[in-house]
């Protein structure tokens, strides 16, 4: 730490930069999958890059936060145990993709940022041909129009534009492929395929050795990066919203603890090390949390200004120049004293911190950065200005991965001119969080109020009410946890308190409700329901059935889901036997992530219609439908206040036959219908309208389902169900 010793003089500011690296657990817990690929593409982009940059600036320290539920996955696909979809069909010879393969490949390899595209020229021009529609309907009419020269260019530039900017420069095999630009071959696929492998297995070695040469610390988050305050009492809401709406209450503040302390050995396991600290997920804290971090043994914890200003209930003013007005508040450690021990604590500032997450991205980096050190400069003249003593310590706290593909260089200029800076200039000094709470004497918090780094509340996590559904979800999976783990078999009380723990992740309620959305809802929504399942069958207990259906409310209806045009006359014979017979029928299709993610099982395309009082389906499956019967069943089940099924299982001669079941409350049970089914290359079914449960409108609503064992491996469509208008049947 540099500190002038002349009090006249400008002081040195400490700036303590924090980059939090942090992906929720995206492993399906019941068929192993691992169903998005952040984890795999920020790490050739983002993870190894950021601590090497670092390297070129010896002088300057910083904090990397590191979740331990991250690092599992990280070591997961170094080691190769790890695939996901995206990388299988990135990876799968262009010349024998499917159609729905070409389709979904269209939309999943294009799910990056506009600048990670633009800088590779044929991507861009592929795009461009592709379209901004990403709906499946316009994926599938694009798939057909792309020649196989053409998937297999999207397959390894879109591979190759992930790959961090430094590299792309510098590594031979990454620098020819940038060079070649078009007209890639598989052995090129192949190429970056082996370059990706290296880099992942360079990931924890490279963070190791940072982390020797003390020039980096590493710090962690509750393992699954819960929002501790919630999970130690969801009333915690109340603090800043009074009359909100809360779930039923969830208060286990045991549970908290267990997070962290499984933190705290995870991160000593990899690095060898116990952590001195942690950013609590989403800078969420209370006293509650506090308590448990105290209790942990930590050093040291971080939230953001707005937490500050409401515990001292006293806003933090800034000048012109958006300058703090009263430095002394901001800019210095803060310590609470709990009944468990004491915590040392940092708050970001808010606006620098975001300044770089979200004003910096569509601005020069150079002149960006320059900014940065201004402000910071202006920091120790305000101090200084001020009479104060000691030196001022500037926070500045933000996620470390998802900023950068939105600068137009990959942030690296930015970043290097930011560190060069902070090295050269006298009046600054980086360091980490460790250095930063122990520079001068902390001044002392009578409590701390509940809040996070978004608005000081927790808003984002609990305010809506799907958010609330998920915490009932939730505290009922716990409470059957509670009731039956202890009389389980070891093994699997194990992989149910997993399950839960994984079900903590406060990324299920980021995406839940209208403030956030993204491409990828339905996966998040469909993994939280996944790991509540988990929980039930590893207890031998029946799945509740409201979490057999998606917790989403804001999506009114499947996107890519065509409604009948006509009535439907099927011959019940487990085939399509003409061009006609189906050719009015209403279509779903599959997207193609999960077929890819099992090994070509699953549902491909669900066709409906009604007529003569019946409703008709025709279900497509990746193979024979009456060979999928052999080792799985299907399900068509129906929305209502009575939930109702039709299963389908082998029957006699490799045919198949259906039963209809009711739920009760804790089982299905068989019950009379007049249904009928048959299965050979496809299953059809029909069902008489009259056995259906309906919505006002004369709605059916209804999903299909794939299960092995009783365990639901898909359902489609994942997220709102198939709606079919019965009033209108053709006698």
């Amino acid at each position: 730490m540099r500190v002038r010793a002349a009090p006249s003089e400008e002081p040195v500011t400490q700036v303590a930069i924090l980059w939090h690296m942090h992906q929720p657990p995206y492993r399906d817990p019941l068929d192993g999958t691992h169903v998005l690929p952040w984890v795999r593409l920020h790490a050739i982009k983002d993870y190894l890059g950021m601590v090497d940059l670092l390297g070129e600036t010896p002088e300057v320290r910083a904090t990397f936060n590191l979740v331990p539920c991250l690092l599992d996955q990280l070591e997961a696909y170094a080691r190769g145990e790890a695939r996901d979809p995206y990388q299988a069909v990135a990876l799968k010879p262009a010349a024998a993709l499917t159609l729905d393969e070409r389709a979904f490949a269209l939309s999943a390899l294009f799910q990056l940022g506009r600048r990670l595209i633009d800088r590779i020229p044929r991507l861009a021009e592929l795009y461009r041909k592709r379209g901004e529609r990403a709906d499946p309907a316009s994926m599938h009419r694009a798939a057909q129009a792309f020649t196989t020269e053409e998937m297999r260019d999207v397959q390894a530039a879109s591979h190759l534009a992930w790959f961090d900017r430094d590299w792309q420069e510098k590594d031979p095999v990454l620098r020819a492929l940038i060079q070649k630009g078009r007209a890639f071959t598989e052995e090129d696929k192949a190429a970056l395929r082996d370059k990706e492998r290296a880099l992942l297995r360079a990931v924890v070695p490279a963070y190791r050795r940072a982390a020797a040469r003390r020039q980096v610390e590493l710090s962690t988050t509750p393992y699954y990066h819960p929002i501790l305050p919630l999970v130690c009492d969801s009333d915690a809401h109340r603090e800043a919203h009074p009359e909100a709406p809360v779930p039923r209450r969830f208060h286990h503040p045991e549970d908290a603890a267990d997070q962290i302390a499984r933190a705290l050995k995870r991160h000593e396991s990899v690095f060898g090390t116990p952590p001195l600290g942690m950013w609590p997920a989403e800078g969420s804290v209370s006293e509650a949390a506090l308590r448990e971090i105290a209790r942990a043994g930590l050093l040291w914890a971080a939230s953001d200004e707005g937490v500050l200003s409401r515990t001292l209930g006293q806003p933090i003013e800034r000048d012109g120049h958006g300058t703090v007005a009263q430095p002394s508040l901001l800019y210095r450690p803060w310590a609470r004293r709990t009944d468990a021990g004491e915590v040392h604590m940092v708050f970001r500032d808010h606006m620098l911190s975001d300044l770089i997450g979200f004003v910096y991205t569509n601005q020069d980096p150079e002149h960006s950065a320059q900014d940065l050190l201004a402000r910071l400069r202006r920091v120790g003249r305000a101090w200084r200005d001020a009479g104060l003593p000691g030196v001022p310590v500037v926070p500045l706290i933000l996620d470390g991965e998802n900023a950068w593909e939105h600068y137009p260089d990959g942030g690296r200029v930015f970043l290097r001119r930011l560190y060069q800076g902070l090295q050269a200039d006298p009046h600054l000094a980086a360091v980490t969080m460790s250095e930063a709470v122990g520079i001068g004497a902390p001044a002392e918090l009578p409590r701390v109020f509940a809040g996070s780094w978004i608005q000081a509340d927790f808003s984002v996590w609990i305010g809506h009410q799907d958010d609330r559904r998920a915490w009932d979800a939730l505290g009922e999976a716990r409470d059957a946890l509670q009731e039956h783990a202890a009389s389980a078999a070891q093994e699997a009380a194990s992989r149910a308190w997993e399950a839960y723990r994984a079900a903590c992740a406060s990324d299920w309620w980021w995406w839940y409700g209208d403030d956030r959305s993204s491409d990828n809802d339905v996966e998040f929504d469909r993994l939280f329901r996944r790991y509540l399942q988990c929980v039930y069958l590893s207890l031998g207990r029946p799945v509740p059935e409201q979490i057999q259906h998606t917790l989403i409310t804001t999506r009114a209806s499947e996107p890519g889901v065509s409604p009948p045009t006509g009535p439907v006359h099927p011959e019940l014979d487990g085939r399509i036997t003409h061009d006609g017979e189906w050719a009015n029928a209403g279509v779903h299709r599959a997207p193609a992530a999960v077929s890819m993610g099992r090994a070509g099982h699953g549902l491909r395309q669900v066709r409906f219609g009604t007529h003569d009082g019946h409703l008709h389906l025709l279900l497509e499956t990746s193979g024979a439908a009456a060979e999928l019967l052999a080792w799985s069943e299907l399900a068509v089940v129906f929305r209502g206040p009575a939930p109702i099924r039709y299963r389908l299982t082998r029957g006699a001669a490799a045919g198949a036959v259906i039963v209809r079941e009711e739920r009760d409350a804790s089982s299905w049970r068989a019950s009379p219908s007049l249904a009928r089914v048959a299965a050979g290359e496809a299953a059809e079914v029909s069902i008489p309208v009259a056995e259906l449960p309906r919505e006002p409108g004369s709605l059916v609503l209804f999903q299909v389902a794939l299960l092995e064992g009783g365990v639901e491996l898909e359902r489609q469509p994942e997220a709102a169900p198939i709606a079919v208008r019965v009033e209108e049947v053709h006698p």
